[in-house]
């Protein structure tokens, strides 16, 4: 049957709300319900550690309530304790609730990168993140309060990265500024006193200025004073006891080059926070906030049952086989030991083919392979397999409770609604593949009910997608060495007597039950693996199933690391296809291995809002950079579109190199579900671990107290093992899920599409000339050539955030935009007077061929400073709420520094200094040398 239906508007999601993970947060009547905090199976247990849970929620839930203006606190908290603590008869079982779901992770990454509390975010201003992460260090360790703050203050910082989408207010990368000819400290708002120092050991010294570009040296730290005037914000320095609000538009300093600047468009924290969908429609409550309820959960074994269709239609396009095959490799490499797999087949009613059977070995997961349903006839009535499959998930313990169903159909119901409700208050998820394109238009929302996954797959011969959905239904409960991992998924139509070749690389962090399997429709095929000692193997050695048509290589111990390649041919006489799959597991339980999670944006999607496709690759915590990631887009009218995600911090990338690879989709076709594959290639060599440095609670250097210095111990530096960081070569296959598109006009598509904003602008000044840098956006967002560039400049900051038009323009004759992703480098023409203290700002806009333009670039500032700074703080009056300055400001440690504004030098300052200077040189050499020695130390400063 042709899929022809249209799915409504209603079901589309603005981009930048989407929420990328599936939390069931909600916030009703002013209090957040469902708000789930897991502990990863590699915790110990420790009753503490619950208590210390507690005890920071119950904090937070106060101090969130009045940063919010009373808009919101925590009603509702579940804690998630994984299956590997002590039972106990309180602990109550989950329901939809899992570790992979939860919005707060307790863990401990496995290379040490210190106790940095932070928000891994996917997306851009607004966007949801995906989840917060605390070691348990840093719950359990009382003695880091003064480095971040009190644990309530710093899980609100967190909770407004994860549920609100804004960003830091301070940046490590650059930590000070130039503004209005003076130099400061990043940081929201400016009000926030203290003082800059070097320090080190124990004993601090006014800061040094780097001569190439007047602002201070790379030790220079600010320090805050302990007490403060101001109340903003929570985003810069959670940890202040004065600092009980957000940044709003009054207080909020535009100019400093932080995330929350560049990612909002200059806007402030509450005022993003006051349009999240949280806030629309939520007034604020005269009610004292309730301490948050708790609720301990444990989770369980896997108790999962298939639910298969076996209707008339699953004879179309060998459907019922294709289903068996990818079945078989689930019930064999996919799902874990220890867990228990019941089999319903369904038509126009329900048949219970196996019950609840434990995976204790493979005699049981080839057994289960015998139930599988064979024969297709009938209707199709989902509700019959739904149910049944509920019924049988009780045998266990008489629930349904956290339990699972994995949903597959082809076919048209329209009785599906009958048991939604049902669904819905079962307290199991329901994870649903739409196979073919006639499937029910409603059958997602049974997963997006009951917080399940959702995969389509489709009848293109040379696709493996069925294969995919199946292999990505690993289990939710944070335990990465139980689950399996694909390194290989690929397909392909081969003529008779053709070769299909291929090369899949075994890195250290997997090896533990490799398997091979291979698949085809008529005749059996001439299969050769190659392990990286030259060791082949060849059909004699695999296990044949000539009822599934698949043989599978099970590699004995921990499979070899390095290349391995294969050659598969096909001798059926006739055209088939042949696919391969290649799965192993984690190597060693103490090493997490590299893993990819692909996502889509959003579930639903109205034409034109374009699609964002993300692929996070990680090793445990840690990123994984420089990988070659592409993603492959199966589109409803069957054709599909390859293209690579990068992560360079360009176009839908929102942070360069921290190992979130994304890219806009735009090339829509047909109305219908979309489906997501990414395949991801590490080099040896290229391929390396990072560090997280976004959206992460500020590790506090000290305090000014008294007048002094009062310092925190240093932050641990990061530990870089090269012996566990190495990667060497890996390959890995992952579904980002399904999307459902709806509203795609019949015929070519009109352009709606801009480019994409410039989010790296630079300015440097080279050789009395002003340079431009930035990454190239497309003509469609991050895609194609854009057609021109706008480019203003002025030495007014505001003027170009607030009105750019009227900004003098750049002459851009001969500058032709090159493809998206390109680095574009442009030396300014115009006849600027540079001389010392000369600050300039530039903005950019791109300019499509149907004349849309991005939105405004950062905006990028070029500074000159010519001569080198004295390091010393010069005289500056105090603040009234400080001390007069000390006699001695290079005292030992804990000495007193005169505290004032966080400026070091003003070019007042500067030019008095130099002119001192120069005097003292013209009385001892001649003034040819003077010259020459000014001229040299004319340096370039970057924005």
């Amino acid at each position: 049957m042709k899929f022809t239906t249209v799915f409504p508007l209603s079901l589309a999601c603005l981009i930048s709300v989407y929420v990328v993970r599936c939390s069931k947060v909600k916030l009703v009547n002013n209090g957040y319900d469902n708000v789930v905090i897991a502990i990863n199976p590699g915790i110990p247990e420790d009753p503490k550690l619950i208590v210390k849970i507690q005890e920071m929620v119950t904090s937070a839930s106060s101090f969130l309530y009045n940063t919010t203006k009373h808009r919101a606190y925590y009603r509702d908290v579940k804690i998630l304790l994984p299956n590997t603590w002590n039972q106990n008869a309180s602990y109550k079982r989950p329901t939809t609730q899992s570790y992979e779901k939860a919005d707060v992770i307790i863990a401990d990454p496995h290379l040490k990168h210190g106790d940095d509390p932070y928000t891994l975010q996917y997306g851009g201003c607004g966007a949801k993140g995906r989840y917060i992460h605390f070691t348990s260090n840093f719950m359990l360790n009382d003695s880091l309060f003064p480095v971040y703050g009190a644990r309530g203050r710093v899980f609100v910082h967190e909770w407004a990265h994860l549920q609100w989408g804004v960003f830091d207010e301070y940046n490590d990368l650059v930590p000070f500024y130039f503004s209005n000819k003076e130099t400061k400290a990043t940081r929201c708002s400016k009000e926030i006193k203290g003082m800059t120092a070097s320090c080190t050991g124990g004993s601090c010294s006014p800061c040094g200025i780097d001569s190439s570009t007047g602002l201070p040296n790379a030790d220079c730290m600010f320090f805050p004073d302990q007490s403060q005037i101001t109340t903003a914000s929570i985003m810069y320095l959670q940890g202040l006891p004065e600092v009980a609000e957000f940044c709003n538009n009054k207080t909020h300093n535009s100019e400093a080059p932080n995330m929350q600047n560049k990612m909002c468009n200059y806007r402030s924290t509450w005022d993003v926070i006051n349009e999240s969908e949280d806030f629309k429609n939520n007034s604020p409550a005269n009610i004292i906030p309730l301490a948050p309820r708790f609720h301990l959960l444990q989770a369980r074994d896997r108790v999962l049952c298939l639910v298969l269709d076996n209707s008339g239609s699953m004879n179309t396009a060998n459907r019922i086989n294709k289903l068996q095959q990818a079945a078989a490799i689930f019930l064999m490499q996919i799902i874990e030991k220890g867990s228990q797999v019941c089999i319903i087949s369904f038509n126009s009613g329900a048949t219970i083919e196996k019950r609840l059977t434990l995976i204790e070995n493979d005699d049981m997961r080839k057994q289960l392979i015998k139930f599988l349903p064979t024969v297709a006839r009938g209707g199709t009535n989902i509700c019959a397999g739904v149910l049944a499959g509920f019924k049988v998930l009780t045998d266990d313990d008489g629930a349904k409770n956290g339990d699972e169903i994995v949903l597959l159909t082809d076919g048209l119901d329209s009785t599906i609604k009958d048991c939604f409700t049902t669904v819905k208050q079962s307290g199991a998820v329901v994870h649903t593949i739409a196979l073919g394109p006639s499937a029910a238009e409603e059958l997602e929302q049974l997963s997006n009910m009951t917080g399940g996954l959702q995969f389509t797959a489709s009848d293109k011969v040379n696709a493996s997608g069925l294969i995919d959905a199946f292999t990505g239904l690993v289990s939710g409960n944070g335990d990465i060495n139980q689950q399996s991992i694909q390194l290989e998924s690929s397909g392909k139509s081969i003529n008779n007597n053709g070769w299909f070749n291929g090369t899949v690389f075994v890195d250290k962090t997997v090896g533990n039950e490799t398997f091979f399997v291979i698949t085809w429709q008529h005749g059996e095929p001439v299969v050769l693996v190659h392990d990286p000692s030259g060791k082949t193997y060849n059909i004699g050695n695999f296990e044949i199933n000539k009822i599934l048509l698949t043989a599978r290589l099970k590699i004995n111990g921990t499979a070899q690391t390095g290349a391995w390649t294969y050659t598969i041919q096909n001798q059926a006489g006739t055209v088939q296809v042949l696919t391969i799959t290649v799965t192993s597991r984690a190597a060693n339980e103490k090493v997490p291995p590299v893993t990819v999670n692909a996502h889509v944006n959003q579930d639903t999607s109205a034409w034109p809002n374009p699609l964002v496709i993300y692929a996070e690759v990680s090793h445990g915590f840690l990123p994984v950079v420089r990988a070659q990631v592409k993603a492959t887009v199966e589109r409803a009218d069957g054709h599909s579109v390859d293209f690579v995600l990068l992560d360079d911090g360009s176009g839908a990338d929102a942070v360069q190199d921290d190992g979130i690879y994304s890219r806009y989709f735009t090339h829509f076709g047909g109305n219908g579900r979309y489906s997501v594959k990414v395949s991801v290639q590490g080099k040896d060599g290229v391929t390396r671990l990072a560090a997280r440095t976004q959206g992460r609670a500020m590790y506090i250097p000290g305090y000014v107290q008294n007048g002094q210095i009062q310092q925190n111990p240093p932050k641990p530096p990061i530990v870089d093992d090269d012996s566990q960081a190495k990667l060497g070569s890996f390959s890995r296959v992952k579904s980002g899920g399904t999307c459902i598109v709806s509203q795609v006009p019949a015929g070519p598509l009109p352009d709606k599409y801009p480019p994409s904003k410039i989010m790296d602008l630079k300015a440097t000044i080279v050789e009395d000339k002003i340079q431009l840098i930035w990454t190239a956006p497309g003509d469609d967002y991050d895609q194609g050539n854009a057609s021109y560039y706008e480019i203003r400049l002025s030495k007014n900051f505001p003027q170009l955030k607030d009105d750019f038009q009227s900004a003098q323009r750049v002459n851009t004759t001969g500058l032709k935009p090159k493809a998206a992703n390109s680095e574009e480098t442009f030396m300014v023409s115009e006849n600027i007077e540079l001389k010392n203290g000369t600050f300039i700002y530039f903005a950019v806009r791109a300019v499509d061929k149907e004349n849309q333009t991005s939105e405004l670039s950062n905006i990028a500032q070029a500074a000159l400073i010519l001569l080198p700074i004295v390091p010393t703080n010069p005289p500056t009056p105090p603040e009234p709420s400080q001390p007069p300055s000390p006699s001695n400001p290079t005292s030992p440690p804990n000495s007193s520094l005169q505290p004032s504004k966080p400026i070091i030098f003003n070019i007042a300052t500067i030019l008095l200094i130099a002119g001192a200077a120069v005097i003292v040189v013209a009385l001892i050499i001649a003034i040819s040398v003077c010259v020459l020695v000014n001229r040299g130390h004319k340096k370039v400063s970057p924005s």
